[in-house]
Protein backbone atom coordinates (compact mmCIF):
# COMPACT_ATOMS: atom_id res chain seq x y z
CA UNK A 1 0.00 0.00 0.00
CA UNK A 2 1.00 3.37 -0.92
CA UNK A 3 0.48 7.43 0.46
CA UNK A 4 0.49 9.41 -2.04
CA UNK A 5 0.63 13.26 -0.80
CA UNK A 6 -1.52 15.85 -3.12
CA UNK A 7 -1.25 19.63 -3.35
CA UNK A 8 -4.41 21.08 -4.80
CA UNK A 9 -5.78 24.50 -6.00
CA UNK A 10 -9.45 24.76 -5.93
CA UNK A 11 -11.98 27.92 -6.84
CA UNK A 12 -14.69 26.82 -4.24
CA UNK A 13 -17.56 28.98 -5.89
CA UNK A 14 -19.90 26.34 -6.74
CA UNK A 15 -19.12 23.52 -4.58
CA UNK A 16 -19.98 22.68 -1.18
CA UNK A 17 -17.23 22.61 0.54
CA UNK A 18 -14.21 20.21 0.59
CA UNK A 19 -15.82 17.43 2.77
CA UNK A 20 -18.43 15.02 0.91
CA UNK A 21 -21.49 15.83 1.91
CA UNK A 22 -24.99 13.18 2.64
CA UNK A 23 -28.53 13.97 3.03
CA UNK A 24 -29.68 17.39 2.63
CA UNK A 25 -26.50 19.14 2.24
CA UNK A 26 -25.74 16.90 -0.83
CA UNK A 27 -26.92 19.40 -3.44
CA UNK A 28 -24.16 20.66 -4.40
CA UNK A 29 -21.05 18.69 -5.31
CA UNK A 30 -17.76 18.55 -3.27
CA UNK A 31 -14.25 19.24 -3.53
CA UNK A 32 -13.49 15.50 -1.82
CA UNK A 33 -16.04 14.35 -3.69
CA UNK A 34 -14.95 15.55 -6.96
CA UNK A 35 -11.50 13.86 -6.59
CA UNK A 36 -13.06 10.45 -4.71
CA UNK A 37 -15.06 9.45 -7.76
CA UNK A 38 -11.83 10.70 -10.98
CA UNK A 39 -9.57 8.32 -8.43
CA UNK A 40 -11.65 5.72 -8.11
CA UNK A 41 -11.99 5.99 -11.92
CA UNK A 42 -8.44 6.11 -12.71
CA UNK A 43 -7.45 3.43 -9.78
CA UNK A 44 -10.02 1.41 -10.58
CA UNK A 45 -10.36 1.19 -6.51
CA UNK A 46 -11.89 2.92 -3.89
CA UNK A 47 -9.59 5.56 -2.19
CA UNK A 48 -10.53 7.93 0.33
CA UNK A 49 -9.05 11.52 -0.14
CA UNK A 50 -8.00 12.74 3.69
CA UNK A 51 -7.47 16.54 3.66
CA UNK A 52 -5.70 18.96 5.61
CA UNK A 53 -8.53 20.50 6.94
CA UNK A 54 -12.40 20.96 5.89
CA UNK A 55 -12.89 24.53 4.16
CA UNK A 56 -16.49 25.92 3.78
CA UNK A 57 -18.78 25.90 0.83
CA UNK A 58 -17.81 29.01 -1.15
CA UNK A 59 -14.16 28.98 0.06
CA UNK A 60 -11.04 28.50 -2.41
CA UNK A 61 -7.38 27.23 -1.54
CA UNK A 62 -3.76 27.81 -3.48
CA UNK A 63 -2.41 25.02 -2.07
CA UNK A 64 -4.91 22.49 0.22
CA UNK A 65 -2.91 19.37 0.88
CA UNK A 66 -4.16 15.63 1.32
CA UNK A 67 -3.82 12.08 1.02
CA UNK A 68 -4.60 8.58 -0.28
CA UNK A 69 -3.39 5.34 0.35
CA UNK A 70 -3.68 3.14 -3.01
CA UNK A 71 -2.44 -0.32 -4.46
CA UNK A 72 -1.47 1.38 -7.78
CA UNK A 73 1.93 1.01 -9.11
CA UNK A 74 1.40 3.82 -11.47
CA UNK A 75 4.16 6.26 -10.97
CA UNK A 76 3.05 9.56 -9.46
CA UNK A 77 4.04 11.43 -12.94
CA UNK A 78 0.92 9.58 -15.21
CA UNK A 79 -1.14 9.68 -11.76
CA UNK A 80 -0.91 13.53 -12.18
CA UNK A 81 -1.65 13.78 -15.59
CA UNK A 82 -4.16 12.03 -15.73
CA UNK A 83 -6.44 13.58 -12.72
CA UNK A 84 -5.60 16.95 -14.38
CA UNK A 85 -7.02 15.40 -17.82
CA UNK A 86 -10.20 14.56 -15.65
CA UNK A 87 -10.91 17.24 -13.39
CA UNK A 88 -12.80 19.97 -13.78
CA UNK A 89 -11.37 23.03 -14.84
CA UNK A 90 -11.57 24.85 -11.45
CA UNK A 91 -9.71 22.49 -9.66
CA UNK A 92 -6.23 21.55 -9.71
CA UNK A 93 -3.46 18.68 -8.73
CA UNK A 94 -0.33 21.01 -8.49
CA UNK A 95 1.45 18.29 -7.77
CA UNK A 96 1.46 14.47 -6.20
CA UNK A 97 4.44 12.45 -4.44
CA UNK A 98 4.48 9.74 -2.57
CA UNK A 99 5.33 9.69 0.88
CA UNK A 100 6.07 7.61 4.12
CA UNK A 101 3.67 5.78 4.83
CA UNK A 102 3.57 7.64 8.55
CA UNK A 103 2.40 10.71 6.73
CA UNK A 104 -1.42 12.06 7.48
CA UNK A 105 -2.31 15.24 5.69
CA UNK A 106 -4.56 16.26 8.89
CA UNK A 107 -2.56 15.27 11.88
CA UNK A 108 0.57 15.80 10.99
CA UNK A 109 0.57 19.61 9.82
CA UNK A 110 2.29 22.05 11.53
CA UNK A 111 0.65 25.33 10.19
CA UNK A 112 -1.97 27.04 8.24
CA UNK A 113 -2.12 30.47 6.50
CA UNK A 114 -5.20 32.11 5.38
CA UNK A 115 -5.86 35.05 3.36
CA UNK A 116 -9.21 36.94 3.10
CA UNK A 117 -9.37 39.59 0.62
CA UNK A 118 -11.56 43.15 1.06
CA UNK A 119 -12.23 45.19 -1.72
CA UNK A 120 -12.78 48.33 -1.07
CA UNK A 121 -13.48 50.00 -4.69
CA UNK A 122 -16.71 51.22 -6.07
CA UNK A 123 -16.46 48.42 -9.10
CA UNK A 124 -14.92 44.89 -8.59
CA UNK A 125 -13.29 43.48 -11.94
CA UNK A 126 -14.70 40.25 -12.87
CA UNK A 127 -11.61 39.34 -12.53
CA UNK A 128 -11.35 39.53 -8.99
CA UNK A 129 -15.05 39.19 -7.72
CA UNK A 130 -15.53 35.87 -7.26
CA UNK A 131 -12.57 35.82 -5.10
CA UNK A 132 -13.07 39.54 -2.84
CA UNK A 133 -15.56 40.91 -0.49
CA UNK A 134 -16.49 44.04 -1.81
CA UNK A 135 -17.16 46.68 0.98
CA UNK A 136 -18.76 50.18 -0.02
CA UNK A 137 -17.52 52.28 3.46
CA UNK A 138 -14.24 53.36 4.32
CA UNK A 139 -11.93 51.28 6.53
CA UNK A 140 -9.64 52.45 8.98
CA UNK A 141 -7.22 50.32 8.41
CA UNK A 142 -4.83 51.44 11.62
CA UNK A 143 -7.62 50.41 13.86
CA UNK A 144 -8.07 47.27 12.51
CA UNK A 145 -4.18 46.53 12.99
CA UNK A 146 -4.52 47.66 16.40
CA UNK A 147 -7.47 45.12 17.06
CA UNK A 148 -6.13 42.35 15.66
CA UNK A 149 -2.73 42.49 17.80
CA UNK A 150 -4.67 40.94 20.51
CA UNK A 151 -5.45 37.94 18.46
CA UNK A 152 -1.40 36.73 18.30
CA UNK A 153 -0.72 34.35 20.34
CA UNK A 154 -2.25 31.30 22.54
CA UNK A 155 -6.29 31.97 23.10
CA UNK A 156 -9.54 29.95 23.80
CA UNK A 157 -11.65 30.98 20.26
CA UNK A 158 -14.88 29.79 21.64
CA UNK A 159 -16.37 33.42 20.76
CA UNK A 160 -15.26 33.27 16.66
CA UNK A 161 -17.19 29.95 16.18
CA UNK A 162 -20.70 28.85 15.80
CA UNK A 163 -21.97 27.34 17.91
CA UNK A 164 -19.57 28.06 20.39
CA UNK A 165 -18.03 24.59 20.82
CA UNK A 166 -15.42 22.67 19.25
CA UNK A 167 -18.06 20.12 17.59
CA UNK A 168 -17.56 18.67 14.84
CA UNK A 169 -16.32 21.15 12.49
CA UNK A 170 -13.00 21.35 14.37
CA UNK A 171 -10.83 19.36 12.26
CA UNK A 172 -8.87 22.15 11.24
CA UNK A 173 -6.10 21.41 13.03
CA UNK A 174 -2.40 19.29 13.62
CA UNK A 175 0.38 17.92 15.54
CA UNK A 176 -0.20 19.30 19.54
CA UNK A 177 -3.46 20.54 18.93
CA UNK A 178 -6.33 18.85 21.08
CA UNK A 179 -9.47 18.59 18.63
CA UNK A 180 -11.75 18.65 21.64
CA UNK A 181 -11.10 21.80 22.66
CA UNK A 182 -11.41 25.61 20.76
CA UNK A 183 -8.38 26.83 22.00
CA UNK A 184 -5.89 27.40 19.30
CA UNK A 185 -2.36 29.39 18.49
CA UNK A 186 -2.26 31.96 16.00
CA UNK A 187 1.22 32.52 15.41
CA UNK A 188 0.84 35.34 12.82
CA UNK A 189 -1.59 38.04 11.53
CA UNK A 190 -1.13 41.16 9.58
CA UNK A 191 -3.86 43.68 7.33
CA UNK A 192 -1.82 45.14 3.73
CA UNK A 193 -3.15 47.63 1.93
CA UNK A 194 -2.57 47.23 -1.72
CA UNK A 195 -4.33 49.84 -3.77
CA UNK A 196 -8.44 49.36 -3.85
CA UNK A 197 -7.67 45.63 -1.62
CA UNK A 198 -7.13 45.20 1.86
CA UNK A 199 -5.44 41.64 2.34
CA UNK A 200 -5.97 40.37 6.24
CA UNK A 201 -2.96 37.06 6.51
CA UNK A 202 -3.88 34.57 9.61
CA UNK A 203 -1.78 31.97 10.31
CA UNK A 204 -1.54 29.20 12.82
CA UNK A 205 -1.96 26.09 14.45
CA UNK A 206 -5.42 25.43 14.00
CA UNK A 207 -8.77 26.82 12.56
CA UNK A 208 -12.20 26.42 14.01
CA UNK A 209 -15.51 26.68 11.80
CA UNK A 210 -16.07 29.91 10.59
CA UNK A 211 -13.27 30.78 12.85
CA UNK A 212 -10.98 33.16 9.98
CA UNK A 213 -14.40 34.13 8.82
CA UNK A 214 -15.13 35.74 11.73
CA UNK A 215 -12.55 37.52 12.37
CA UNK A 216 -12.55 39.22 9.19
CA UNK A 217 -15.88 39.81 9.79
CA UNK A 218 -15.42 41.78 13.11
CA UNK A 219 -12.66 43.54 12.08
CA UNK A 220 -14.56 45.19 9.00
CA UNK A 221 -16.88 45.87 11.38
CA UNK A 222 -13.99 47.52 14.07
CA UNK A 223 -12.94 49.35 11.18
CA UNK A 224 -16.30 50.68 9.53
CA UNK A 225 -16.80 52.09 13.36
CA UNK A 226 -19.98 49.43 13.62
CA UNK A 227 -18.03 48.24 17.19
CA UNK A 228 -16.31 49.84 19.60
CA UNK A 229 -11.66 48.95 19.79
CA UNK A 230 -11.33 46.27 22.02
CA UNK A 231 -14.04 43.80 21.11
CA UNK A 232 -12.03 41.26 20.00
CA UNK A 233 -10.07 40.89 23.42
CA UNK A 234 -13.26 41.14 25.00
CA UNK A 235 -14.56 38.33 22.86
CA UNK A 236 -11.21 36.35 23.73
CA UNK A 237 -11.72 37.17 27.77
CA UNK A 238 -16.00 36.15 27.77
CA UNK A 239 -16.29 33.66 25.13
CA UNK A 240 -19.62 35.27 24.20
CA UNK A 241 -20.32 35.38 20.75
CA UNK A 242 -23.05 37.91 20.81
CA UNK A 243 -19.83 40.60 20.60
CA UNK A 244 -18.62 39.15 17.33
CA UNK A 245 -19.14 41.29 14.29
CA UNK A 246 -20.95 39.71 10.79
CA UNK A 247 -19.45 37.05 9.42
CA UNK A 248 -17.50 37.93 6.40
CA UNK A 249 -19.12 35.63 3.00
CA UNK A 250 -16.99 32.61 2.30
CA UNK A 251 -15.92 33.99 -1.32
CA UNK A 252 -13.13 36.10 0.26
CA UNK A 253 -11.47 33.64 2.47
CA UNK A 254 -8.66 30.99 0.56
CA UNK A 255 -6.54 28.68 1.84
CA UNK A 256 -2.87 29.58 0.89
CA UNK A 257 -0.39 27.42 2.60
CA UNK A 258 -0.38 24.28 5.06
CA UNK A 259 2.92 23.39 5.98
CA UNK A 260 4.61 20.26 7.50
CA UNK A 261 7.58 19.00 9.38
CA UNK A 262 10.66 17.54 7.33
CA UNK A 263 9.97 14.32 9.82
CA UNK A 264 6.77 13.71 7.62
CA UNK A 265 8.16 13.46 4.41
CA UNK A 266 9.82 10.41 2.91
Amino acid sequence: MRTLKLTIAYDGTRYGGWQVQHGHQASKPTIQGTLETILRRILRERVVVVGSGRTDAGVHAMAQVAHIRTRSRSSCAQLLHSLNQLLPADIAVLSLEEVDAHFHAQYRAIRKRYRYRIFTGTVASPFIRPYVHQVRAPLQVARMRREAAALRGRHDFRAFTRGGGAGPHTNHVGVGVNRRTTTRTIGGISLTRRNQEVQLDVEGNGFLHTMVRTIAGTLIDVGRGRLPAGTIRRMLTTGDRRLTGTVAPARGLTLISVEYGSRDEC
